[in-house]
């Protein structure tokens, strides 16, 4: 068994090239549009609870972008650019992200997490198992950074 990579804090620079942070603009209007997707087909919101463990496998989806917000504890996010799934980067995910399509990823915490997913109302997939499964260090531990 192999570590994780250290949870890096999330910035829009750091994961852009997996997707984008969704924030909006503190200036701006009150109602912001902060993500358009115009490719999809109906689309569903889901909870999902992450219990704590190792990361043994990340998926991508091909038809769909898929939104990701923290609604409780301290979920990451473990993603990966479309040409090679094992070049894992591990996200503090302390605020909302939108994974781009063909992006690997996979939420991952080191304690229960609880997180709002929203996607296409129809999702394909393709998994890919990691042939060593990635643990989470023993200082490996993932705290909210001040915002």
């Amino acid at each position: 068994m192999s570590e994780l990579p250290q949870s890096e804090p999330l910035s829009p620079e750091a994961f852009a090239p997996f997707g984008t942070v969704l924030r909006r603009d503190p200036v701006g209007e009150p109602f912001q549009n902060v993500h358009i997707d115009t490719a999809s087909r109906g689309w569903r919101v889901a909870l999902l609870e992450v219990s704590a463990g190792p990361l043994r496998r990340v998926h991508r989806h091909p038809d769909t972008e898929e939104c990701f917000s923290p609604l409780h504890g301290s979920p990451c996010i473990a993603v990966a650019e479309p040409d090679d799934p094992t070049a894992i980067r591990v996200f503090r995910l302390d605020e909302p992200v939108c994974v781009r399509r063909n992006v690997w990823h996979e939420i991952v915490a080191v304690a229960q997490a609880t997180v709002f997913i929203a996607e296409n109302a129809v999702v394909t997939g393709e998994p890919f198992e990691l042939a060593t499964t990635l643990a989470w260090a023993a200082e490996g531990r993932v705290d909210r950074a001040p915002r």
